[in-house]
């Protein structure tokens, strides 16, 4: 199931309106304008109140400080793959660009008018004014350019309307996280039904396929909104153009068999309550920590250091200790949900995207008051991680180079009362099949002596620092 199934595993939203309810915060408007128009994918975060939650805090990086956080993408969605990806927050207090430069190793420069600083993450960070700031990668200086000046002169944010819904949830309060994604116009239903062809779920539901196929076909968006209670609950909308109550009673085994094949399930999803109503099918449960980390990690803005400014001075050893000891927790964590269960990715590509995701979201981890015996240990992983995405890749340009060579020798001509054309001979197809094993294989193999040695390490660390610090790692 290819682009069906990299679009639902998605099941989020959240976005914006180009004019703000009345229960939105003041703060989202200058947040949203900064967001290019051709934005299909958003999430808006209420860091105060996912700081205050310790559980959820320990699962979402956000630079120290923010208020209101936001971060945009335009999705490949075929590939699972950002064209572009922004972050925009605002602060409590005023913001030194220099401090910025300081803190991630980066260079000052001037865009359009505004200062700026380029990172050695692939990302630029720019001033917008006293306390909005703004992130884009990647470091194209030319896109980058464009986007500080076409923010500068937009009065209200440009999105679909069901982006534009989005907001309003975000600024009533009782979401602090929400995560959005556009997907009208995605699908075409054939595809879609050649998809659902072989779905086990439509099949033990007796759901006739094409008309599950036609309502698909028509999703508008899918919506996630997290409650930070003990623990979390969460609303996972999903809209269509037209009625898809023919769908509710296969809607969550349809979901989980599609999130399973992409890698990316969540686990209490079975657990789930499903109701209907015009339009959409909305799903309510429990979302454990390894399910928030998940979800969250659909989405990756460019975040990284920003927003403190570097210290020079030395840390009482009770801060490092326990600073340590949260930054290692917050890193296995992003290691289990990866490599532990059913949740690890189930073909060769998920573990390319999920593997480089994970990456990010380990590097974009605030490292404030941390032993540099940790932080090595995180810098070690993100490389590792890198180079498992690198193995998979030589793997899958090894296999297309086997069958290229294949392709000639393996064909013969027909014809006859006047259709010709080629056709590829029964044992060339098998060897084909023969060669993408093989080479799945090679990359396995090669990915699971990496994650070994992650686990070494891991070991290692999580012992050395227990001593060290005389707490449990």
């Amino acid at each position: 199931m290819h682009r069906i199934s990299r679009v639902c595993c998605l099941c989020l939203a959240c976005v914006l309106h180009a004019v703000v309810g009345p229960y939105a915060s003041a703060q989202l408007p200058q947040l949203v304008t900064r967001v290019p128009a051709t934005a299909n994918a958003i999430a808006i975060i209420n860091a105060q109140a996912v700081r205050s939650d310790q559980s959820a805090a320990s699962v979402i990086a956000l630079p120290e400080g923010i208020e209101w956080y936001l971060m945009a993408a335009e999705m490949d969605f075929e590939y699972m793959q950002p064209l572009w990806e922004v972050a925009v927050a605002y602060l409590p207090e005023g913001l030194v660009m220099k401090d910025v430069a300081a803190r991630s190793g980066g260079r000052l420069d001037r865009l359009a008018g505004s200062q700026a600083v380029e990172r050695p993450n692939d990302s630029y960070v720019v001033s917008f004014g006293p306390r909005v700031v703004g992130a884009m990668s990647p470091a194209n200086r030319q896109n980058v350019i464009r986007w500080v000046r076409e923010s500068k002169v937009r009065k209200a944010a440009q999105f679909s309307p069901f982006l534009a819904e989005a907001v309003q949830v975000a600024g009533d309060g009782a979401n602090p996280l929400v995560i959005a994604f556009d997907l009208a116009g995605l699908l075409a239903p054939a595809e879609v039904s050649f998809a659902l062809e072989s779905s086990q779920a439509l099949a033990d539901a007796a759901v006739d396929v094409e008309q599950a196929a036609k309502i698909v076909a028509g999703v508008v968006g899918v919506r996630l909104e997290i409650e930070l209670k003990d623990p979390p609950q969460a609303r996972l909308w999903l809209e269509f153009e037209e009625d898809p109550s023919p769908l509710a009673e296969v809607a969550k085994p349809l979901l989980v068999e599609i999130l399973t094949k992409r890698g990316a399930r969540i686990e209490s999803l079975p657990h789930w309550k499903v109701r209907s109503e015009q339009q959409a099918i909305v799903l309510e449960g429990q979302l454990s920590p390894g399910g928030l980390r998940r979800v969250h990690s659909l989405l990756s803005g460019p975040v990284g250091p920003w927003t403190k400014p570097a210290n020079d001075y030395p840390s009482a050893e009770n801060v490092v200790a326990e600073a340590s000891r949260d930054y290692f927790q917050a890193v296995t964590g992003y290691l289990n949900d990866l490599f532990v269960g059913d949740l690890q990715p189930q073909s060769m590509h998920q573990i390319s995207v999920w593997v480089e995701r994970y990456a990010r979201k380990i590097q974009d981890l605030d490292a404030t008051h941390v032993d540099p015996d940790v932080k090595s240990f995180a810098a070690d992983v993100v490389m590792s991680l890198r180079e498992i995405g690198s193995v998979v890749e030589r793997s899958q340009l090894r296999s297309d180079l086997r069958e290229a060579t294949m392709f000639n020798s393996g064909r013969s001509r027909y014809g006859r009362y006047g259709a010709y054309g080629w056709f590829e001979k029964s044992y060339v197809t098998r060897d084909r099949a023969l060669i993408r094993t093989d080479e799945t294989l090679r990359g396995l193999r090669g990915s699971e002596a990496i994650v070994e040695e992650i686990r070494t390490l891991s070991a290692e660390t999580r012992k050395t620092m227990t001593d060290r610090y005389g707490i449990d790692f």
